[in-house]
């Protein structure tokens, strides 16, 4: 990303992360909203405080042109695993990461006067589209485990009902009757 498109992503970094950060509690049923946006305590608002920080590093990472996956993963791992969890659909979840080009326009755009600044828009862009690339794994990978771990509960309570069977019965469930 070039200076000019930088310097005006830099000076309006603090509009846009509160843009974004409102537009992903947009996502949430009407009485959610409020709570995410006015309760401060983490450990009342853990959903609320996690995309607070893991969008301003993702802002921070994109402001400074280092989409170093040691940083970009951890917290996209933030942002998008609650969502996930939470269950919501892959488009739901992923369109927090697309819906920030939209807030980036809407602040860098009308600034830009040259043409060539528009294919460095274009490039901030395409950073964009890698972050929901990272997310759109992080949310596959996501859903897996929680199938993993429903599937896994179904099979321990099966067995305990096989158990408690075998107890009542006074013999292994399954043998036939002699």
């Amino acid at each position: 990303m070039r200076h000019q498109v930088q310097a005006i992503f830099s000076e309006h970094k603090k509009e846009i992360t509160d843009a974004w950060i409102s537009a992903i509690f947009g996502t949430y049923d009407i009485d959610t909203v409020g709570f995410l946006r006015s309760q401060e305590d983490a450990f009342a608002n853990p959903v609320g405080n996690k995309t607070k920080k893991a969008t301003a590093i993702l802002i921070d990472a994109l402001v400074d042109d280092n989409l170093d996956s040691d940083i970009v993963t951890p917290a996209m791992n933030e942002l998008i695993q609650v969502r996930a969890v939470q269950k919501f659909e892959a488009d739901q979840a992923m369109s927090v990461i697309f819906v920030l080009k939209n807030i980036i326009r809407k602040h860098i755009v009308p600034k830009l006067s040259k043409s060539e600044e528009f294919a460095d828009l274009l490039e901030l862009e395409s950073k964009i589209d890698s972050l929901a690339l990272v997310g759109f794994r992080i949310y596959s990978e996501c859903r897996d485990k929680v199938q993993r771990m429903r599937v896994d509960e179904f099979k321990r309570k099966h067995f305990q009902l096989l158990k408690r069977a075998e107890r009542i019965l006074e013999k292994p469930v399954g043998e036939p009757e002699s």
